[in-house]
């Protein structure tokens, strides 16, 4: 997949939508992504929650969640998750031990989003020779820098990652993931 064109301040990566119908354990789903953003040292932000009274499609909640990690001084990465859960209940299954858990029964969209951000302090803002300076310095100092190294290791090592993990967790049939081997992801 071919990165989106960016602009002098962000590289976005492709979006990627995950589908599902069925049964799923949401309060282990928060946990299980906001520890992953914990593992990769990521500030993880829930930002909105939006709950809607039941409609056509049964009660619909959005939640939409963020996460940033500063990688240096001058660029950082961050992924937005929106989740939007409808036509769910709350169901309670009783496991192999005996202890009764409760469970979510619907269908969930989920969306994510990635991108590479330069100069989030804004430092080079104040003046537009600074800004020009800056488009100069992204374009033809560290343009390769920005989308063979910066952008590869967002999209494989994080992005990419925590798609597959989510399907795992969700035990979708497409449980293996395909670039578990490119670009140090173990």
């Amino acid at each position: 997949m071919e990165p989106l064109p960016f602009t002098h301040e962000k590289i976005p990566a492709c979006t990627t939508y995950i589908q599902y119908k069925g049964v799923w354990d949401m309060q282990d789903l928060y946990e299980f992504v906001a520890s992953f953003f914990s593992r990769q040292k990521f500030k993880f932000y829930e930002r909105r929650l939006i709950q809607k009274r039941p409609g056509p499609f049964g009660p619909e909640t959005y939640y939409v969640w963020e996460a940033t990690r500063d990688v240096e001084e001058y660029y950082r990465f961050a992924i937005n998750l929106f989740l939007h859960t409808y036509d769910t209940q709350d169901i309670e299954v009783v496991m192999k031990d005996g202890s009764k858990r409760t469970f979510t029964k619907g269908r969930i969209w989920i969306q994510f989003r990635g991108r590479v951000e330069m100069d989030y302090d804004k430092r080079w803002e104040e003046t537009a020779f600074y800004a020009n300076l800056r488009n100069f310095y992204h374009e033809y100092v560290i343009k390769k820098k920005i989308e063979g190294i910066w952008w590869d290791n967002m999209y494989y090592t994080v992005f990419l990652k925590l798609q597959s993990l989510v399907k795992e967790r969700l035990k979708m049939e497409s449980e293996g993931y395909e670039h578990r081997y490119f670009h140090k992801v173990r």
